[in-house]
């Protein structure tokens, strides 16, 4: 997803952390000024602060990004997504988040994104993300085979986990959750109601910021 952009002596912000492994390989990997990872749940971030403490330039909070980011306008070279709009349920809510990047991102900032899109012509995800008109698209690619593929690989992996860990009355929807083969997410896409891409938004010099 970083798709040749440097991350190198930039302030970075990951939406959807998750258990913060990736952005303690991108601090290791690359030396951010800073990097903070953000997510709606207390317990998520507090298994990041616990795992990821010692690590230098690497911080996490609380925050949900389809209501605010707490940043200050501008101040953000590079904001990660990953799966992130998977869960947002309505339109009015990518619309929000994608106004609160455009906020916090510098002039010529960058937006990495990759998600889930509905095939469903112009209301693509992916349009409604530049429906203000702020971002220029510098790369737009499908990896929805490779998604497949990848899922494919892990299938055997994952189908175990969820037998030996989980309880029985959550294991569709684990399932589900995992992409496993058979499920509606995995047949959507196989069958090309559903894609993957990955997209490098590039915040436009002028535009008109929303303020906090």
């Amino acid at each position: 997803v970083l798709a040749n952009i440097t991350l190198t002596d930039k302030n970075i912000l990951e939406v959807g952390c998750g258990r913060g492994a990736g952005a303690a390989w991108c601090v290791r990997t690359y030396a951010p000024r800073s990097y903070v990872g953000i997510d709606s749940s207390r317990d998520v971030i507090n298994l990041c602060e616990q795992v990821h403490s010692t690590i230098p330039r690497l911080s996490f909070m609380i925050a949900d990004p389809k209501i605010h980011l707490p940043f200050q306008n501008e101040s953000i070279d590079v904001v990660l997504s990953i799966e992130t709009t998977n869960i947002f349920d309505e339109i009015m809510a990518v619309k929000k988040f994608a106004n609160e990047i455009i906020r916090v991102l510098t002039p010529n900032g960058y937006f990495l994104w990759c998600g889930l899109c509905n095939v469903d012509g112009s209301s693509v995800l992916i349009d409604y993300l530049t429906t203000n008109n702020a971002f220029i698209i510098k790369e737009k690619v499908n990896i929805t085979r490779n998604v497949l593929h990848a899922l494919d690989i892990q299938s055997n992996s994952r189908t175990d986990f969820i037998d030996r860990y989980i309880q029985p009355t959550d294991q569709e929807y684990c399932r589900l959750f995992a992409g496993l083969s058979g499920t509606q997410l995995y047949d959507n896409m196989q069958e090309g109601r559903a894609e993957y891409w990955r997209v490098v938004f590039r915040k436009k010099i002028t535009t008109n910021t929303p303020l906090i």
